[in-house]
């Protein structure tokens, strides 16, 4: 019988719950509903709420007419001056940008006011990374693939984009330490989100403890991602699958036990699925 072992935390995080319920409210009460791009970085729940009316589109091409409808601002946020435009296009626009984001734009900004100058451990490009840029003027953006430290202010300040791994932030700050560049302060901000770090514990134990290492989640999603390269260093034998579809026969063939864990954007029933699936098949 194969042993399933799911993660105690497991399914949407606060962030992703919030603005799902958000559209589902929108979808309710008003005619047209559209979403900047997609609301959250998961493919099934994306279909889910499309079967449901929304529609979206892409912030970079030629934008629908919105005068009759309400436009909800994606979880990850989207740049201010794109949303200042929204507000004068649209009938109305709802903002979804998850809670854990506006917070650290928002200590960003404190920061700036205060005359340091500002690091992000993150990816450019993401879409919260792109958010976080426009609420701040010279917001640096470093990750292992382009890591090159610099800066003229003796004030500096670190932060790091809310889905990025809690050990290579570490890294990042204690390379500032070790620079040779002077600076008087140097303000760490660990601004990852806390549900994604108690996941990359979840992860670790889950991977050591299991023969095989299931991590459920959408292909755009960095959080899912992130967790797959964890359990992957640690377990050879782990997958990153978006649904219970995508599961393998042949990974289980001498696999007495699977650890499940998830991205925060992947809905609770694409897990039961997945449990389901796997007792079928090997119990």
């Amino acid at each position: 019988m194969l042993k399933i072992e799911t993660a105690k935390n497991i399914g949407f995080c606060f962030g992703v719950e919030r603005a799902v319920k958000i559209v589902e409210n929108v979808l309710s009460t008003e005619k047209n509903g559209y979403v900047t791009g997609d609301l959250i970085h998961n493919e099934e729940e994306m279909k889910r709420l499309e079967k449901m009316g929304l529609k979206s589109f892409d912030l970079k091409e030629k934008w629908p007419n919105l005068l009759d409808s309400t436009v909800v601002i994606r979880a990850h946020g989207i740049p201010m001056q794109v949303s200042r435009t929204l507000e004068k296009s649209a009938k109305k626009v709802v903002d979804a940008t998850c809670p854990v984001v506006s917070r650290v734009a928002s200590l960003l900004q404190r920061e700036r006011e205060k005359g340091f100058e500002l690091f992000l451990y993150g990816r450019n490009g993401h879409a919260e990374v792109e958010y976080l840029k426009s609420t701040v003027d010279h917001l640096e953006v470093l990750n292992w693939q382009n890591f090159q430290i610099s800066f003229s202010a003796e004030k500096i300040a670190l932060f790091s984009q809310t889905t990025m791994d809690i050990d290579g932030f570490k890294e990042m700050a204690k390379a500032f330490l070790n620079s040779r560049d002077f600076f008087s302060t140097f303000h760490i901000h660990n601004t990852i989100c806390s549900v994604t770090m108690e996941r990359e514990e979840e992860v670790k134990r889950l991977s050591r403890s299991n023969d095989l290492c299931l991590i459920v989640g959408g292909r755009k999603s960095s959080n899912t991602k992130k967790l797959y390269e964890i359990a992957k260093r640690l377990n050879e034998n782990a997958y990153m699958i978006s649904n219970a579809s995508e599961i393998q026969k042949n990974w289980f063939e001498s696999v007495k036990s699977v650890g499940i864990c998830s991205g925060t954007s992947t809905p609770l029933r694409t897990i039961e699925d997945i449990v389901e699936r796997l007792r079928n098949f090997k119990n």
